[in-house]
């Protein structure tokens, strides 16, 4: 049984799109579309807590991910070691889009022009 009342047969496979579920306005608000790293950060700068089902890349409750408290870790170490370290933009002109499969990556790749930041 989905959250919806929906009955699921045993034998029946479910699918979802993280890609589309990201971008949902039920989920996320008006601005769903929009590039806005302030929506996890309060007026007084402190990181807000986001339900795990509202992004579900490592699921939630009992089969829970059992890495992703390290991924996590692993992630913020990494971004915050290179932007310490560089300057990151984008080329201008190139195309950011996502090549819709069952693993999301980007159609052209992510051409950025990287400098190193003086110290």
């Amino acid at each position: 049984m989905l959250p919806s009342g929906h009955h699921v047969s045993s034998n029946a496979k479910v699918l979802y799109s993280l890609y589309a579920m990201g971008r949902s306005e039920e989920i996320w608000g008006p601005d769903c579309l929009e590039f806005k790293p302030e929506r996890w950060i309060s007026k007084g700068g402190d990181i807000l807590h986001v339900p795990s089902h509202k992004f579900i890349a490592y699921s939630v409750g009992p089969r829970s991910c059992l890495g992703k408290d390290m991924s996590l870790i692993e992630m913020k170490i990494v971004a915050s070691a290179i932007l310490w370290n560089y300057h990151i933009k984008v080329v201008q002109g190139h195309v950011v889009s996502p090549n819709l499969s069952i693993a999301l990556f980007m159609r052209h790749g992510l051409k950025v022009q990287i400098t190193k930041r003086e110290m």
